[in-house]
């Protein structure tokens, strides 16, 4: 039986392992930290717990369609809820605004606003669903290794449709039919987690607005860490050996081919090699010089995603005026993205997202008590010291309270935990502490996205964030997929149909 280890526990990392076991491979993985999961892991304190990284469930057919290769059922893994509304807009001037999920709600929300937005709603999403559904069929799941299977009849009617949108940007794209600054906003955030800004990125990612508006958000009763459990589940069922608190040190190879991995105390020997580990630190650290297909200088050119400030707080008491997504946006809109992207500062007042499961998950707080997520994105500087990072925690504490009007806030909070840069650095290797991957600029995206297969040696794959498809927990269940089609030579670019046994 042929033998694979992955380096790295993170999501793709996971869902990449369940298919080569499937395959029929003796799949062993390595983990340096002491939980599977990578940035979508989960800490429990004092009656709470605490998802640590992605908290959105979005794509849903992704994951079914991932599960179903498995020959699993994700309704009988994950405990789903649909959310209503799907999240909750504050700004700067103290106005809200709810996204339901459902567009007739929804239209009259926006025509509440800005006179026939309904329409310029209609529209818009319209094209947001008809670039997602050929994005789906022919891009998300291809390793463009031939062109055959992008110069298909719909992807060449598409074309002049889509090469108009990568010459625009999001804002552009979005400001030519929807013309009030807080309903441009709402079609704009999705950028953040895409790690760019609806200034930079390509007009293409509208298609994110189909997902939250027309197939609405959804949550795992438990935590996203449910995720986790479920996949470290079904691979102990298939045989999949986890080791954690088992950094790599290198990726061995002989003769141009990888054959296995090097472990602080030892070899481990192996057919396949797969990094899941972030992909500047598996080609500058892990391989030497002459074997990088992605060297030093080949960064240098990148844009990295941005880093964040993280807080998980417990609040005492309930809090009024919180949703279970909350999103608190600024009035410096396009300021706070150019501190980030460009002169690398933090924003203040900054647009930033908060997360309180609690409102439909008891199972996450104490009785009478509040967990509470926060995400502040920020420049991708690589450091950041605890006194700053204490202090940025502070102030956008008090931002939150002011938004919200809360202003007990901070006083009513009973555990803290700050995470940043620095954090991101240490605990996943993450280039510039970035807290989600290379950025999806039109450089570097689909094609231009660094590939899953290593150019330089035989039998090493990648799978992740940095790598095709990209960011997010349904990009690295899609990536796991595209890692085994490069395996079976499969040049298709739709979803896999099955898994058959790998000789």
């Amino acid at each position: 039986m042929k033998k694979a280890v992955i380096i790295g526990a993170g999501v793709g990392g996971l869902a990449l392992a369940n298919i080569l076991a499937k395959a029929g491979l003796d799949v062993s993985v390595y983990e340096k930290n002491s939980q599977p999961g990578g940035r979508a892991g989960r800490f429990d304190a004092e009656g709470f717990r605490f998802d640590t990284g992605p908290s959105w469930y979005l794509m849903p057919e992704v994951f079914e369609q991932y599960y179903r290769l498995l020959g699993e059922d994700v309704s009988q893994q994950l405990d789903l809820i649909r959310l209503e509304p799907g999240y909750k807009i504050t700004y700067q001037d103290g106005t809200t605004l709810a996204i339901q999920g459902n567009l007739a709600q929804d239209r009259r929300t926006f025509e509440s606003i800005q006179k026939d937005s309904g329409q310029a709603l209609d529209d818009y999403l319209a094209k947001s669903q008809y670039i997602y559904n050929i994005a789906k069929r022919y891009f998300l799941y291809n390793n463009f290794t031939t062109p055959k299977n992008v110069l298909a009849k719909d992807v060449l009617a598409a074309g002049p449709k889509m090469l108009g949108m990568a010459k625009k940007t999001l804002h552009q794209n979005v400001a030519t039919s929807i013309t009030d600054p807080k309903l441009q906003k709402v079609m704009e955030y999705h950028a953040v987690f895409l790690g760019t800004s609806p200034f930079k990125a390509p007009a293409i990612y509208s298609l994110m607005s189909h997902l939250d508006f027309s197939q609405g958000v959804y949550y795992p009763q438990g935590g996203l860490y449910k995720i986790i459990e479920s996949l470290v589940g079904i691979g102990k069922k298939l045989g999949v050996q986890y080791h954690y608190n088992s950094p790599t040190t290198k990726i061995l190879t002989k003769d141009g081919v990888a054959t296995g991995i090097q472990l602080a105390d030892r070899k481990i020997t192996a057919d396949l090699v797969i990094s899941n580990a972030d992909l500047h630190f598996t080609e500058t650290q892990l391989l030497p010089k002459h074997l990088q297909t992605y060297p030093e200088q080949y960064w240098r050119r990148r844009t990295n995603g941005p880093s964040a400030v993280l807080l998980y707080l417990g609040v005492k008491g309930k809090l009024k005026g919180f949703d279970h997504h909350n999103l608190f946006l600024s009035d410096e809109w396009q300021a706070s993205f150019g501190q980030i992207f460009d002169t690398q500062e933090w924003p203040e007042p900054a647009s930033l997202y908060v997360c309180v499961p609690s409102k439909t998950d008891p199972s996450v707080a104490p009785k009478g008590r509040e967990n509470m997520f926060v995400l502040v994105p920020g420049p991708a500087v690589g450091e950041l010291s605890q006194p700053e990072l204490d202090t940025l925690a502070d102030q956008y504490i008090e931002q939150i309270a002011q938004m919200s009007q809360t202003p007990d806030l901070a006083k009513r909070i009973v555990f803290k935990r700050a995470y940043g840069p620095s954090e991101f650095s240490h605990d996943f290797n993450a280039w510039q502490g970035t807290a989600l991957g290379l950025s999806h600029t039109l450089r570097q995206s689909a094609v231009f996205r660094p590939r899953n297969k290593s150019k330089k040696v035989k039998n090493l794959y990648y799978v992740g964030a940095s790598t095709v498809p990209g960011i997010g927990i349904p990009m690295c269940l899609i990536g796991a997929e595209l890692v085994y089609k490069r395996l079976i030579k499969d040049k298709t670019s739709g979803p896999l149909q099955g898994i058959k046994e790998l000789a």
